[in-house]
């Protein structure tokens, strides 16, 4: 018989051996770390939807505005091209620039500053139009 520190009560072999497996055992999973719990999720696929087939007045009109856009578009790089090979005179007085309103009103001037700006600005205006025709065309 063996008799217990805490309260001086008996133990039997028995009890004292369950005592300390118990012990032991408590020790064990102290000392094993246990993962966190694995959470899988269920991921359940789109379901694909097929592109509406488009009718033969959607696809003509889709042929006729894009035949429109690249008419702008080839009118638009041939105006820039005349621009990139426009060249005043070397005495500065032979060119000559003029802008006319809806209402008749008019604007001339030999000035070669003025019409280097207004071709720079014009070049610009051509080269931003020409990117927003090719973002339009879309195949």
């Amino acid at each position: 018989m063996i008799m217990s520190k805490n309260n001086g009560s008996a133990v039997t072999h028995d009890e004292a051996v369950a005592m300390i497996e118990l012990v032991e055992v408590e020790a064990v999973v102290a000392a094993v770390e246990v993962p966190e719990p694995v959470v899988l999720t269920i991921v359940k696929p789109e379901p694909v939807i097929a592109p509406r087939k488009l009718s033969l007045d959607e696809r003509i009109q889709k042929v006729e505005d894009l035949s429109l856009l690249i008419d702008r578009y080839r009118i638009l790089n041939e105006s820039r091209r005349k621009l990139q090979t426009f060249q005043l005179g070397a005495d500065g007085l032979s060119s000559s620039i003029q802008l006319r309103d809806a209402a008749g009103n008019e604007f001339r001037t030999s000035n070669s500053a003025v019409i280097n700006t207004v071709i720079d600005e014009m070049k610009r205006t051509l080269d931003t139009k020409v990117k927003e025709v090719e973002e339009l065309i879309d195949l």
